[in-house]
């Protein structure tokens, strides 16, 4: 005789018990809002001690600030870096504001940038980057150095900067900014004829006058071949023996001749040529 139900017929066949599905349902959805609350109670504590820290931080005078230190300053005196950090010293490391303490720093002549570094507990170190002067400046109040966007920025001294920079005469801030233009590059790209400059004034459009210190004259000229056109007069002026204060002026603004007006005339009308380079002597 066979029975009603086969003990050996697959599972999936057998009816579904209901009710245990539901209570594992109701016991997994218990675990998972356990799992829920622990995650967020230990949010809760990670915060706290994170406020706890920061206001501990803030208040704790054990990150006073005793030591500031500065480096990088070497025309920038000691004096005038106190006046400014004076004023944070004892101050709480965590509160104080580096964009104030740099714009504060950077009112001082020779500072052209500050680099700051906090470290703990109570030291403040201040990296101080100065200003390269690259001409000075005649204005109503004397020479002053001009950095490399032609801005003055603090008084010749002689204990600071370079006095056998480059003078810069003019009379406003965009024919400033060329004339400082033109010394870098000859100071970067040919130091020899930079160093005979003692004087550059602007011509319009886009030309200059150049006081050259060794020939005791005026140059004109434009920055088209400017290096190759002054060895030219130089060689012309060694060829025909023109010493200091020979030379009226020199004119480098044509591009294919360089012509200079003698002090005294000149009976020969012809100079030495130099190769690629015609040089016209005027009287």
């Amino acid at each position: 005789m066979s029975s009603l139900f086969d003990s050996t017929a697959p599972r999936f066949l057998r009816p579904d018990d209901v009710g245990r599905i539901q209570r594992n349902q109701r016991r997994i959805n218990v675990q998972r809002a356990v799992g829920i609350g622990r995650r967020v109670a230990l949010a809760v504590v990670v915060i706290g001690i994170a406020l706890w820290t920061y206001y501990r931080a803030q208040s704790d005078k054990r990150f006073a600030v005793k030591t500031i230190e500065v480096s990088g300053a070497a025309h920038t005196s000691r004096q005038a870096l106190n006046a400014v950090t004076s004023a944070y010293a004892g101050a709480n490391l965590f509160k104080i504001d580096i964009a104030r303490v740099q714009s504060d720093l950077r009112a001082l002549p020779w500072v052209s940038r500050i680099e700051i570094e906090k470290k703990l507990p109570d030291t403040l170190h201040i990296r101080v980057v100065e200003r390269t002067p690259w001409a000075l400046v005649q204005t109503r109040t004397g020479l002053r150095y001009a950095d490399e966007n032609g801005v003055p920025f603090a008084p010749l001294s002689p204990e600071v900067g370079d006095p056998d920079l480059p003078v810069v005469v003019a009379s406003n801030p965009a024919d400033l900014r060329r004339c400082v233009q033109l010394v870098r590059d000859l100071r970067q790209r040919d130091p020899l004829l930079y160093s005979r400059i003692s004087e550059v004034r602007p011509l319009a459009p886009n030309a200059f006058a150049l006081f050259d210190r060794d020939l005791g004259t005026v140059i004109y000229a434009d920055t088209n071949d400017l290096s190759e056109k002054w060895r030219t007069l130089y060689a012309i002026a060694n060829a025909e023996r023109y010493g200091r204060g020979a030379i009226e002026y020199a004119d480098l603004r044509f591009s294919d001749r360089v012509v200079l007006k003698p002090v005294h005339p000149i009976t020969s009308s012809t100079a030495a040529i130099v190769p690629a380079r015609s040089a016209e002597i005027t009287n």
